[in-house]
């Protein structure tokens, strides 16, 4: 049957042109001569497999059982050091068998899954992995359609990448997952990977000497605007979009879930001949820049300056991001171990924040607590494990820049993976002792976070609860609501008993849907509370796209440096000027009457003035989005510019609020330049104030109490908090250790008892 075999041939070679690797240019008209010959089928298939012989790497025989037996072909097996090479592969299938054909790469890190390569990768029985990685050099996938038809022959295309120069031997092979089989094996992860495991063992490979040619090591000059040296997140990609360095050969400080990868002034990427485009940005205060560069043989160095549009630094705010981790969830192929702090420091700097809190948490807890200080630090970003390094050929030096110092870590604990994260992820920041008292092990710790909290700040640390929006959501995007949450997930739960007993100081969000992130702030705040907000990533267990997703900027005297810059800016947090979203907006010097004291007393109500200084950048365009509607490999988008877009123009809302309600809006252009805001708003009472861009920025408030009386601005807010604390019993108690749960009762009942006091106090509904 030659017809077939034609239409399967033109499809290979079709695919090879689109990758940039055409055949020829007679053989294209040669195949079509074939089709219009008049000699017999056999003829003419003979014809075309001879034609295309010289460019089939491995040829693979399928017999009865779906074994694959593979042997060499013709084609020179040569390939480029950091960069593809694509081929032809024949596939014999005489016995007409359906199914999926792969070839999975046996020298890659860890699992072909792309779930568990990254920054170690871990393998049991093995007192040391660098013999393994020393061996995963080369990745291999088939482009384009892989099913097989069931024709007698018919040719596929497979991509090889080398992550090493010189002379190498590789192994090829090829499993053909049947049609019967397909389903189970898409049943689960597990069985997946154990299905695999059986193929494998089953597999007949060709082993390959190849020849790499050496790729060069391309050093980038990265500039910020006033040419001072910096580390940036470069994407590299080539005209078919795959990135560089490959995903699946990374290790730490290069992460597999990342398109970019970190680089400071003066550090390589290793690539190829060929053209890229290179994008290279800075965290959300930057414009990505993109440039289009033809790597030859000369080229030495690609030279790019960063495009910085808003700077809070040069209005006295310095960006933290209050809850990242160096251990578990996109991370790591070993999430009890996790990566270093000469790891985690190249990301913030990358993505130029001052403050990154390094939580650790119930996976990595007992090998991450080697790394608590109780001071903040700023390491000099080296490559960890150096004997992986060299194994991995990352022999490049890392580099000092002139904004290193601007950027520290502090590690500090979340508790989750504890036994009381039902009610909540607890994140303590700036603790001394990581250990609670009378436990060995985590299972030791209390069932409720109440005594967590309690514990914490006699340590004189900030204490808050993270991800807050998660389990909060009640089908409204109205603010405030008074729909009462089923608590059935691990948001800011606990909050509402812990913050009138003392006993918590903030929230974090900036990662979901703002009305499950604020509906419960605003009622805390309504009812007098000066519970704080801080803007936080989870970084990389809700979002792996960077550490700053959420980030919270605080207003400071001068920068945060120093073993002590930690409480340098939660000192500024609790008793200045801060805001938090996404970092696309900013709002600076938010004032009532030219004040911009977080406490004010006036006599009287009446008018006040509003003002603040406004800065958005969108690009003119709104991006195209995936078909999925956010960002691969990304949680998803709650707070984002983008959301904040009036229409098609460049336009965004910037409101005042007052309790939690807006009172004044005005629309300014997000261009990115600074823009002067002014309202005017009448005060009956005492109140809080606050503004925001929603879903990008919102500002701490501003509490203003009218001749002495306390903030008391609804009592549906108190009421909702009371009834709340009753949906939280019934959610919860179920989980608290019985020895616990009269104390936990005694709480939960103190906090009902004071939100009644206070809804009782209150002049409005």
């Amino acid at each position: 049957m030659f017809q077939p075999l034609l239409a399967s041939a033109t499809r290979a070679v079709d695919k090879l042109r689109d990758i940039g690797e055409p055949l020829p240019d007679d053989l294209t008209s040669r195949l079509a001569k074939l089709a219009e010959d008049p000699q017999p089928d056999a003829v003419r298939s003979a014809g075309l497999q001879e034609l295309l012989r010289p460019y089939v790497l491995a040829d693979v025989e399928i017999d009865e059982q779906g074994l694959s037996t593979a042997t060499p072909g013709s084609a020179s097996p040569r390939l480029v050091q950091h960069g593809w090479r694509s081929f032809l592969v024949r596939v014999a299938n005489p016995h007409g068998l359906l199914g999926d054909l792969s070839a999975p790469s046996n020298h890659v890190l860890g699992m072909v899954d792309y779930q568990s390569h990254a920054a170690r990768i871990a393998l049991a029985d093995t007192l040391t992995v660098v013999p393994w990685i020393e061996s995963s050099w080369l990745e291999v996938q088939l482009a384009g359609p892989t099913d097989l038809s069931g024709v007698a022959v018919e040719y596929k295309v497979i991509s090889l990448y080398s992550r090493d120069g010189g002379t190498r031997s590789g192994d090829l092979s090829f499993i053909l997952t049947v049609e019967e089989e397909i389903e189970s094996l898409t049943r689960s992860p597990v069985r997946k990977a154990f299905q695999r495991m059986r193929f494998e063992a089953r597999l007949y490979a060709v082993r390959l000497d190849f020849d790499c040619l050496a790729a060069r090591d391309i050093r980038f000059d990265l500039r910020e605007p006033d040419g001072s040296s910096t580390v940036a997140a470069l994407t590299v990609r080539d005209v078919h979009r795959r990135a560089y360095p490959s995903k699946a050969m990374r290790l730490a400080p290069d992460m597999f879930f990342h398109e970019h990868v970190y680089r400071a002034t003066g550090e390589v990427i290793a690539l190829p001949a060929g053209r890229y485009e290179i994008s290279a940005r800075r965290g959300p205060e930057y414009r990505e820049v993109t440039v289009e560069v033809d790597v030859s043989d000369d080229t030495e160095a690609i030279g790019i300056e960063l495009d910085r549009w808003a700077d809070p630094a040069a209005h006295g705010y310095y960006s933290g991001d209050p809850h990242i981790h160096a251990g578990g969830c996109s991370h790591y192929s070993v999430p009890s171990e996790g990566v270093t702090p000469e790891t985690m420091i190249r990301h913030v700097r990358g993505e130029g924040l001052w403050m990154g809190s390094v939580l650790t948490w119930g996976p990595c807890y007992y090998h991450q607590k080697q790394f608590f200080s109780g001071v903040s630090i700023s390491p000099r970003a080296e490559l960890e494990y150096p004997a992986m390094q060299q194994a991995q050929g990352m022999t490049w030096e890392p580099q000092d820049t002139d904004r290193d110092s601007q950027s520290l870590l502090r590690y500090d604990l979340e508790v989750s993976g504890f036994p009381s994260s039902h009610s909540g992820h607890v994140i303590l920041l700036g603790l001394t002792d990581q250990d609670y008292p009378g436990t060995k092990v985590i299972e030791d710790w209390p069932s409720w976070n109440l005594p967590v909290m309690r514990w914490g700040h006699e340590q004189n640390a900030l204490v808050g609860y993270a991800h807050c929006g998660l389990g909060l959501a009640v089908g409204t995007d109205e603010l405030p609501n008074y729909v009462i949450p089923e608590f059935q997930s691990i948001g800011s739960n606990e909050i509402i008993v812990d913050v009138p007993l003392g006993a918590a100081d903030f929230q974090c969000g900036a990662e979901f849907a703002p009305a499950a992130e604020l509906n419960i702030w605003y009622h805390l705040l309504n009812v007098g509370y000066r519970t704080l907000m801080l803007g936080e990533t989870d970084y990389p267990c809700i979002y792996d796209d960077g550490p700053g997703v959420g980030r919270t900027y605080v207003r400071l005297p001068e920068a945060p440096q120093g073993e002590h810059a930690l409480e340098a800016w939660l000192g500024g947090l609790q008793e200045g000027s801060s805001y938090f979203g996404d970092g696309r907006s900013h709002v600076y010097d938010f004032a009532v009457d030219g004040d911009t004291s977080r406490e004010q007393t006036v006599d009287a109500g009446g008018v006040v003035r509003v003002s603040a200084t406004v800065a958005a950048w969108l690009p003119e365009e709104p991006p195209a989005l995936p078909a999925t509607g956010r960002p691969a490999h990304s949680a998803p988008v709650g707070w984002h510019l983008e959301r904040s877009r009036i229409g098609r123009t460049c336009s965004v809302a910037v409101e005042v609020l007052v309790n939690g309600v807006p009172a004044g809006v005005r629309e300014i252009v997000a261009d990115g330049n600074e823009q002067e805001i002014e309202f005017t708003v009448e005060l009956e009472r005492s109140s809080w104030i606050a503004a925001r861009i929603l879903r990008s920025v919102h500002t701490q408030p501003i509490f203003v109490e009218i001749a002495g009386l306390p903030i008391r601005a609804s009592r549906r807010s108190a009421q909702w908090l009371h009834d709340s604390v009753d949906a939280l019993w019934k959610a919860k108690s179920g989980f608290i250790r019985e020895a616990e749960r009269p104390a936990a009762r005694e709480a939960y009942d103190a906090a009902q008892a004071t939100y009644l006091v206070r809804r009782d106090e209150c002049e409005v509904d």
